[in-house]
């Protein structure tokens, strides 16, 4: 097996966001090759067009698929779910905890990692060689940056580019029909469920977070750490008392089902019932991947969302 040489080294005194642009202008060789720096600060060389590319998180697969590359992948993990094309995919386990071997074995000439994994597997396939490149997309531009990188590292640059054009005209759109509102127009929006009894919710400057914002909502949990998930107590919840509540729907879940059980939950519990989301039956269900997965299906969520906070603009 002849793999190519992977120069590693740590980039710390740049904003990320620059070397996001400088990376993006970096041109790939005649031969293929092309140099990046990724998410942990690595810089990674990939000498030639990928062939056989190994994904390590669901949200780098569907990036893959989107970009066009997914004939090129031969690994991905357990929950690699979509498109339906990935389930038939050689698996190399669970998101945090994969076989060295297996990957290996399945001789890749590019790794799409993310922060997620253990930093041990990642640096074992670098010390063997193995290109492997870490993505962290944690916010909605920074997911628009990822298909990019995506594109330049599977070279499927003109692909994505044409992605990215059209994504960005989708986000446009909605923000032509909500542009005029004021900020307290913005309804207040909660991600989470009476169902849990933790609720684990996005902070300020996460992707989710962007999605309520680009939707035209706000989201209530603006006092929770950046670019976090945090549990949020009930008395929180009621303190903030939003006018939105916001959950996932899983797969083969009826909407209209689930959405009546929600409220039957909610309207049961002690401050829950008082709500004013409760008390005015507004409840909105998005499929679970597309809230919760830093990739192109966030684009569906800001519409969908979007047209159920303010269905008067949609």
């Amino acid at each position: 097996m002849v793999m190519s040489g992977a120069i590693v080294r740590y980039v710390s005194s740049f904003p990320r966001s620059i070397l996001l642009l400088c990376l993006l202008l970096i041109p790939r060789t005649a031969a293929g090759q092309v140099t990046v720096t990724d998410a942990i600060g690595s810089t990674v060389t990939v000498h030639s067009t990928p062939q056989r590319i190994v994904s390590l998180i669901p949200s780098n697969t569907e990036l893959l698929f989107a970009v066009g590359a997914g004939n090129s992948v031969v690994g991905v993990t357990n929950y690699c779910d979509y498109p339906p094309e990935a389930r038939e995919i050689d698996k190399v386990g669970d998101v945090t905890s994969m076989s060295l071997e297996k990957l290996v074995a399945l001789d890749p000439d590019l790794v799409l990692a993310s922060k997620g994994n253990s930093k041990e597997l990642v640096y074992s396939l670098k010390a063997l060689d193995v290109p492997v490149f870490v993505l962290d997309p944690q916010s909605i531009e920074e997911v628009l940056d990822a298909i990019g990188m995506v594109g330049k590292l599977a070279g499927r640059e003109e692909a994505a580019r044409e992605l990215l054009d059209a994504y960005r005209q989708r986000l446009a759109a909605v923000a032509d029909r909500i542009g005029d509102l004021s900020e307290s127009e913005r309804p207040s929006v909660f991600v989470g469920s009476p169902f849990r009894d933790e609720n684990w919710t996005p902070g300020p400057e996460t992707y989710t977070s962007g999605v309520i914002r680009r939707a035209g909502g706000r989201n209530v949990a603006d006092d929770l750490p950046p670019r976090t998930w945090s549990v949020y107590s009930l008395e929180n919840i009621i303190s903030k008392n939003p006018q939105v509540l916001l959950s996932t729907l899983r797969e083969g879940e009826d909407p209209a089902e689930t959405t009546k059980k929600y409220l039957e939950r909610a309207k049961s519990l002690d401050g829950w019932r008082d709500l004013d989301a409760v008390r005015n039956e507004r409840v909105v269900l998005i499929p679970e991947n597309w809230l919760i997965r830093p990739a192109p299906r966030l684009f569906d969520a800001i519409e969908t969302l979007a047209g159920a906070l303010h269905p008067n603009l949609f």
